[in-house]
């Protein structure tokens, strides 16, 4: 799939504007405040009815209009033609989608169109940001990508809602063992949802490395992986080893309580996860249900997983000590978690288009001017390799003459050679309205 048409109606800055792309390659470029990151999400939205800006869907309506329109005709190889894709939001009256003309029944009918994948600013927060916003990226992904990962999810979020009015419940006066069922039905669903993601995780992971050292200043050897309270219970169980039903399994859940990062890293071992049996799951449960009566929230489950980024780091010759992996939320410049979210991104379009054959669309906002010269290359490489990519940038000299002549090249007015942007900065000033979410946020 490739986005060969976009039109943008009171979207933003544009008032009514038509851009026309190829399906290979596209250089946007213009100086700062020309629109370029409006067009991108743009056609994001055009294509997901979401922003990947903001939740707040007002911001996209152009001041003074009473509604915003983006519309983006897709094509295909072959001979399956061409569909239309009309997005349109009016504040207080929310948001209309069809294909064709046609209004579509459910979302899912738009995302099977095809894939596309998204770097804007805001995306920084991918890595620096807190869990919860990982998790609905990876959980985004996945559910386009595989219908049993999007009822898997769901089947957990409406448990979770349920065990959460039952916990508020308790903490009013119920009996607390009246969490008995909904305790067992949590493990039931969480733990088939938790195995469904640590398989994608391990596959993205396994292209996310390769992408993400081609990327890197001097190489080197990276890593995705997930970070799940599991993963602790699972080490708990395998040290109380004879220790038998729910007792023992809740005894291990208190020496797992330190949490997964002390007894494993919280490294992904493989597809087969972490080896937790529903006792054991039911046990670490009850080991907190104190705390979560409390609280009224339920704090022990897939709902709390993690994505990490991290450099493998090798100690000097002569140092017996392991420094361990070098965690890029943490420890990472400006420019290595750039080139991390690039990575996933990258990881992401590999793993979609052998699942599902389709490419998709890659949507890239001024990632060139902090890679030097020869990762500006191999990305460049990568992204001609095949599908579509739609990449924005102040300065067309980040591209050689032989790629820009088998590019398109849209202007949006004079650029500025000289002026670099500098990290991080937008088209225009519409803050980051997401970067507050809680990192203990359920579901």
């Amino acid at each position: 799939m490739f986005v060969a048409r976009l039109r943008l109606v009171n979207f933003r800055s544009y008032h009514d504007a038509t851009v026309e792309f190829a399906s290979g390659l596209n250089v946007i470029v213009g100086r700062n405040a020309s629109g370029k990151t409006n067009l991108l999400e743009g056609a994001f939205f055009a294509l997901r009815a979401a922003s990947p800006r903001t939740t707040k869907e007002e911001k996209a309506v152009r001041w003074g209009a009473a509604f915003a329109r983006a519309e983006a005709t897709v094509g295909r190889g072959g001979d399956e033609g061409s569909h239309t894709l009309t997005v349109a939001y009016a504040p207080g009256q929310g948001k209309q989608v069809r294909i064709d003309g046609v209004e579509v029944a459910s979302l899912d009918d738009l995302r099977r169109q095809g894939s596309v994948f998204i770097f804007v600013p805001e995306s920084l927060l991918l890595v620096k940001g807190s869990p919860a916003r990982r998790r609905a990226h990876l959980d985004a992904f996945a559910a386009a990508l595989d219908p049993a990962y999007e009822a898997g999810l769901r089947d957990l979020n409406v448990v979770l809602k349920q065990r959460n009015a039952q916990l508020w419940r308790v903490r009013e006066g119920a009996p607390a063992d009246s969490l008995d069922a909904w305790d067992r039905q949590l493990a039931r669903v969480a733990l088939p949802f938790e195995a469904r993601r640590r398989v994608l995780v391990a596959r993205l992971a396994a292209r996310y490395g390769e992408f993400a050292a081609a990327l890197a200043p001097d190489g080197g050897e990276f890593s995705l992986s997930l970070v799940s309270q599991l993963d602790g219970l699972s080490s708990a169980l395998a040290g109380a080893a004879g220790a038998a039903g729910a007792a023992g399994a809740a005894k291990a859940a208190e020496a797992a309580e330190a949490g997964p990062t002390a007894a494993t890293g919280g490294a992904v071992t493989g597809p087969e996860g972490a080896g937790v049996t529903e006792e054991a799951f039911v046990g670490a449960l009850r080991a907190r249900r104190s705390g979560e009566i409390g609280r009224a929230v339920s704090g022990f489950g897939p709902h709390r997983d993690d994505l990490r980024f991290a450099e493998v780091t090798t100690p000097p010759p002569g140092d017996d000590s392991s420094s361990g992996p070098r965690d890029l939320r943490l420890f990472g410049s400006q420019g290595e978690q750039r080139a991390a979210v690039l990575a996933l991104l990258l990881a992401e379009r590999a793993v979609a288009a052998d699942t599902t054959g389709d490419v998709g669309a890659l949507l890239l906002d001024d990632v060139m001017s902090e890679l030097d010269d020869s990762r500006r290359r191999l990305l460049v490489g990568a992204l001609t390799a095949g599908g579509q990519a739609i990449v924005t940038t102040t300065n067309r000299l980040y591209f050689t003459g032989d790629e820009l002549a088998r590019a398109r090249v849209i202007d949006l007015g004079p650029e500025e050679p000289g002026d670099e942007p500098a990290p991080g900065e937008q088209d225009d000033s519409d803050e980051q309205d997401d970067s507050d979410e809680q990192d203990d946020a359920d579901g």
